[in-house]
């Protein structure tokens, strides 16, 4: 066994001296074909760059790319919602600001009467979407809204309110 790996050692100790002793023939000139194009900078290596120019005086950009401003709280709830202008109709009702006013039963289902806060009438079918959710059901004497919840610290994203269609108001 020794003698085995002794004589591999020698075998490869001279071919590498052969090797190193061979005269090298000088570089060819490189054609076009064998230019090779550059490699795309690494992640790594576009941070660096970014940096470099941050430093140096460059404006910095912040690319989101969907993702939220990691320097805004996530306990403040953003009120977006006060200033802009509801679109008109069905769609612009909230959950909590309308009144069940009546329901129908008809061949495709039951109907149900709401009134908004613009004293309005407005008919409602289950699958139509408000304001700020949307109708699940209809049924013979209540309504169920799925309400979306834009709030950090709850575990679903909506709440399930069901409206009565004879509820008494406490003033």
């Amino acid at each position: 066994m020794k003698r085995t790996l002794f004589a591999l050692a020698l075998i490869v100790s001279g071919g590498a001296y052969a090797l190193a002793q061979a005269p090298v023939a000088p570089a060819a000139e490189p054609t076009k074909a064998a230019v090779i194009a550059p490699v795309p900078d690494s992640p790594g290596q576009t941070m660096i760059e970014q940096d470099e120019s941050a430093m140096s005086g460059h404006a910095y950009s912040y690319d989101p790319a969907g993702r939220r401003d990691p320097f805004r709280s996530l306990l403040v709830r953003e009120q977006h919602r006060g200033g802009a202008e509801r679109p008109p109709g069905i769609a612009g009702i909230s959950i909590d600001d309308l009144v069940v006013h009546g329901i129908w039963k008809t061949k495709a289902g039951y109907v149900a009467q709401i009134r908004a806060t613009d004293n309005k009438s407005y008919l409602v079918r289950a699958g139509d979407l408000l304001y700020d959710g949307e109708v699940v059901r209809v049924g013979p004497n209540e309504i169920t809204f799925r309400q979306n919840i834009n709030d950090p610290q709850s575990v679903k994203p909506f709440r399930e309110v069901t409206k009565q269609l004879n509820a008494t108001v406490k003033q």
